[in-house]
Formats: structure tokens, sequence, C-alpha cells
């Protein structure tokens, strides 16, 4: 990407600056985890560490793309996303 454009679109220098985080002290937000199998970025470790963090469980999708959003079978997330979201209705 970097021959495409100037702007960095991830400084990992600022991240690891960042880390770690402290742990949540205000539970008054649900968090949804949620991820993809196959996930080169953030692999399903990273997903499980990522769940415990934040004491939830981790939702992992299968047969999609790290950006599910932009993968053709973006309608899996976006059904796991419904789902969570329709918990809180009832």
């Amino acid at each position: 990407m970097k021959e495409s454009s100037r702007m960095p679109l991830f400084d990992l220098r600022k991240l690891n600056a960042s880390l770690p985080m402290p742990k949540l002290t205000d539970r008054s937000t649900e968090i949804l985890v949620l991820g993809a199998k196959d996930d080169f970025l953030v692999d399903a470790k990273g997903l499980d560490e990522t769940g415990r963090f934040y004491d939830v469980s981790p939702i992992c999708i299968e047969g999609v793309a790290h950006d599910m959003m932009l993968d053709c079978s973006w309608k899996k997330g976006a059904h796991a996303i419904l789902s969570w979201l329709n918990g809180f209705s009832r």
C-alpha cells in the first residue's frame, strides 16, 4: 500500500507505545468481539486474547477475510452482528 499512498494507514510504533491497555472499569457498555477464522492479521489466538481481555466470548466467522465487510461473504459477519444486537432487544 505504501506505493499507492504517502499516508500511513497503520502506525505500529504508535500502537505498541499504547500497549498494554488498562482493563475496563466501566462495564456499562456491551462489547462484541468478532473475527475471522483464517485471518492473518488477527489470528485465532489474538481473537481469544481480545475476548479474555474484555471478558466476553469471541465470535469467529468461517470463510471470510480480515475485512469481512468487504468480503463477498460479508453477510456472514452481518448476520453475526445482527444476532448479537437482537440479543439486547429482548
